[in-house]
């Protein structure tokens, strides 16, 4: 067999020899028969403070008006991304604020007592492998339990199952947000303070992939972030996160399906409006034709009537006074013709 061929079952990829002759072309390394990689998703790094990534209001999705007051004052825009230049290696053990309200770390993190207590956290939601928590070896049930907190878990298979785990565990965080704000705060409160807030810690075995995946999802469904943004964001805080393209592809899925419910939500928000008004301008049509129906009950109660008594009665009074100031004019007042003019009159004394 010439050395440019070899067969399937040596190389074990079922290459196959192109000619340049036949083909025109010259295989630059080996290929299989499977099917193609997606494409590499770059993440570009952030680099100084003129790129800082500053958040909006809040903007999630399928909430009550009560719940999205609430959660717009827990979220409101006051987090902004810095770069983190003095970033160490062993940070990568501790926990990190990547919102003012959500943390993210390792489980060393999340069995430091101390630094828990000192960062106010209320609740700890671990993101774990479905093997791990039937072995209960990772849980913050333990801790939390001894500082008196809410504990959490979301588990998964797979990196797949992540994006069917994303609305679960932003679910998750949303109602602890807004259970212990009622409790706080049972009259409301505009601004209160960032310390007083409850803030939920984000944790995995590394801290590194499916937890800061689940705060990349957060933001992108909180504050409508695309995924490079997000992703910077949460790098910026945390530079120790790694996602590999298989994670990427992931939060990029999910990122469409969020974009395709805004979509859904907008264009229903938009057939709501138009029906409003088209019923407004419908009620106003209704309201002229009921004005008409109106004048035309009028027209018929009163059109065609004879005149009343009283107005009969003033006529024909007006007309006998008529006549009677014509006779006094022409019998009283003119002087009868052949004879004197008969009247009193009185003359001044000679």
């Amino acid at each position: 067999m010439p050395a440019t061929m070899k067969s399937g079952t040596e190389s074990g990829m079922g290459l196959r020899d192109f000619s340049t002759v036949e083909h025109g072309t010259t295989p630059t390394a080996l290929y299989s028969w499977r099917p193609p990689s997606p494409p590499h998703i770059h993440i570009p790094p952030v680099l100084g403070t003129s790129a800082q990534i500053v958040l909006s209001e809040y903007r999630g999705l399928g909430d009550e008006q009560e719940t999205r007051e609430i959660l717009s004052i827990i979220t409101q825009g006051q987090n902004v991304s810095v770069e983190r230049s003095d970033w160490k290696y062993e940070m990568r053990r501790h926990i990190q604020a990547i919102l003012s309200f959500l943390y993210l770390g390792p489980s060393s993190g999340a069995r430091d007592v101390e630094t828990l207590k000192r960062e106010g956290i209320t609740m700890l939601l671990v993101i774990r492998d479905t093997m791990t928590a039937q072995a209960r070896i990772l849980s913050g049930a333990k801790v939390a339990r001894q500082l008196g907190i809410e504990d959490g878990a979301v588990d998964v298979s797979g990196n797949m199952e992540l994006i069917a785990a994303f609305p679960r565990a932003i679910q998750i965080i949303n109602d602890h947000l807004i259970r212990v704000f009622r409790h706080r705060y049972p009259r409301g409160i505009s601004s209160p303070s960032s310390a007083a807030m409850p803030k939920v810690l984000l944790f995995c075995e590394s801290g590194n992939e499916r937890s800061a995946a689940v705060a990349v999802a957060y933001l992108m469904a909180t504050y409508e972030l695309g995924l490079v943004q997000a992703i910077q964001y949460v790098q910026n805080q945390r530079f120790c996160v790694a996602f590999d393209d298989e994670m990427k592809h992931t939060l990029l899925n999910y990122h469409q399906l969020l974009e395709a419910r805004r979509s859904v939500t907008q264009t229903l928000q938009a057939d709501a409006t138009v029906s409003l008004k088209s019923k407004r301008r419908l009620e106003a049509d209704e309201d002229d034709v009921d004005m008409n129906h109106s004048q035309q009950d009028d027209l018929d109660r009163f059109g065609g009537r004879r005149m009343g008594v009283q107005h009969r009665s003033l006529t024909y009074f007006a007309w006998s006074f008529k006549f009677e100031i014509l006779l006094y004019v022409t019998f009283v007042s003119a002087p009868h013709k052949g004879g004197s003019n008969n009247q009193n009159v009185r003359t001044p004394q000679a």
